[in-house]
């Protein structure tokens, strides 16, 4: 067997279309193509038309090749019992075929590819084998290839990956299955091209807001996310889905080779989770999307509280106490209490939020500057020497704790508490609290590394998320 051939990119879709000879796979995938172009998809591909079979199950005396979209078919191989394997391939008709892939090349890359079919002259370099490199290279979004039982394993070695899904040819639902699978991966490019948008607007216009100092710049980024979750899920068969859209975003911002990273990621995914649930619990209505917009805005608001509560404890609320009753005592003003002040907080983040989500879910489509952005499309290049690569996470990790807003709260908490009567000892403890639950959160941040969890999602099955990840991976390092 030769070495592995070309490897389809990562945003590709591979299936496979099992059965033995005779096993109508070929019927199938004409089924398929015509249901595409019947829909308006660009289809590309051979089909292996079978001759006189002298008993069932066995090969063909002949096959004959038919180009997708042609009625045209062309001798392909002849049977030879001389010869090991058993066929001859017509040499005509082989030039053809790699006139066909260089041509398709130089095409806009296919939504639909078929090969029909790898086998036993594939693994010896023959057959389809020879114009398979330049397939490659014309990105077709789904390639779908036929293969006997037997040879899965040994097609998978020789292609160099692994069938994403594999449907055999006899079901009785094969069609509807590959028919299924197409339009599901239609909805996964879409999440990838907004979860890397929605990546991007947080590299750029968030880090832009934070860096000027904005007000309210978590509430405008917040309020954005929430509101291209909303874009993304309406054209979605199961808006469900649409929970990746925000966990994509977030292993983009932990690329991000500068600034504060770990509280945008929280935010980012625990925003998605909340608006994820609040669609799956209610479906894909106004109250949902009401209910997931407040939430997310009401997140936004909260994080800060949250975060800091969970690493400096019940002396947050003891500083904030003691700087109430010292404006009381001292200025007579009274300020109002903590939970009041948090949650009035959250409320208002929430009403904004919620206003631009119910927004988005009426408009349905988002402005035509924002479309721009989501549906750039990557230049057909190879990938940079830098793409997929993901620095040491310690660095990073040591990063954060160089950055003086992350240590502020701990040193006015602390301040407040030496200066009422506080001891030197408790201090220390919260200190020590403080940097060891900052260290299990960026621990669990770090986590998230996008190019190994795409890799580890498609060794699991999960394709859709890893597909739609790869896609936003790929539209970052395009655009570098």
């Amino acid at each position: 067997m030769p070495n592995s051939a070309a490897s389809l990119p990562s945003t590709s879709l591979l299936i496979a279309l099992t059965g033995g000879p005779g096993t109508s796979k070929t019927r199938v995938m004409a089924e398929l193509a015509a249901a595409q172009l019947a829909h308006g998809q660009r289809v590309e591909g051979v089909l292996s038309i079978a001759g006189h079979r002298p008993t069932p199950r066995v090969g063909a005396t002949e096959y004959w090749l038919r180009l997708i979209g042609s009625d045209i078919e062309v001798p392909w191989a002849m049977r030879d019992d001389a010869l090991v394997p058993p066929y001859f391939f017509e040499p005509g008709t082989a030039k053809k075929l790699h006139a066909w892939a260089e041509r398709l090349r130089h095409l806009p890359p296919p939504a639909l590819l078929l090969l029909d079919e790898f086998g036993k002259f594939e693994l010896r370099g023959l057959g389809l084998m020879p114009v398979w490199p330049l397939l490659v290279a014309a990105h077709p979004r789904v390639v779908v290839v036929t293969v006997r039982d037997d040879l899965v394993g040994s097609i998978e070695a020789l292609l160099g990956r692994k069938f994403d899904v594999r449907i055999p040819a006899q079901s009785p639902d094969a069609l509807e299955r590959l028919q299924r699978v197409c339009e599901d991966f239609g909805e996964w490019t879409r999440i990838g091209l907004f979860g890397g948008a929605a990546g991007g607007l947080e590299m750029t216009v968030g880090s832009a807001l934070h860096a000027a100092k904005i007000p309210l710049s978590g509430l405008v980024m917040s309020s954005l996310q929430a509101a291209m979750m909303a874009f993304a899920g309406a054209g979605l068969g199961q808006p469900g889905r649409v929970v990746w859209v925000p966990f994509i975003s977030g292993g983009l911002k932990a690329l991000s080779p500068a600034g504060n990273r770990v509280r945008p990621m929280i935010a980012i995914i625990m925003q998605g989770l909340l608006f994820g649930g609040a669609v799956q619990a209610c479906g894909w209505n106004f109250l949902a999307l009401g209910l997931g917009g407040a939430l997310v805005g009401a997140w936004a608001a909260l994080q800060g509280f949250l975060l800091q509560y969970l690493m400096m404890g019940h002396e947050l609320v003891r500083a904030y106490d003691t700087v109430v009753l010292w404006l009381a005592d001292r200025w007579h003003i009274t300020a109002p209490g903590l939970p009041w002040l948090v949650g009035a907080w959250a409320v208002l983040h929430a009403a904004v939020a919620m206003s631009v989500t119910l927004a988005a879910w009426h408009l349905r489509r988002p402005p035509a500057a924002l479309q721009r952005i989501i549906e750039k499309n990557p230049a057909r290049s190879p990938a940079p020497a830098s793409a997929g690569k993901e620095t040491p996470g310690w660095t990073r990790r040591l990063r954060e704790f160089g950055r003086w807003q992350f240590w502020l709260p701990l040193l006015v908490v602390a301040a407040i508490l030496l200066g009422s009567g506080g001891t030197w000892e408790s201090v220390a403890w919260l200190v020590l609290r403080f940097f060891a639950v900052g260290c299990v959160l960026m621990a669990l941040v770090s986590l998230l590394r996008p190019v190994r969890w795409a890799e580890a999602l498609r060794r699991r099955g999960w394709w859709g998320p890893a597909v739609a990840l790869s896609g936003a991976l790929e539209q970052r390092d395009a655009a570098k």
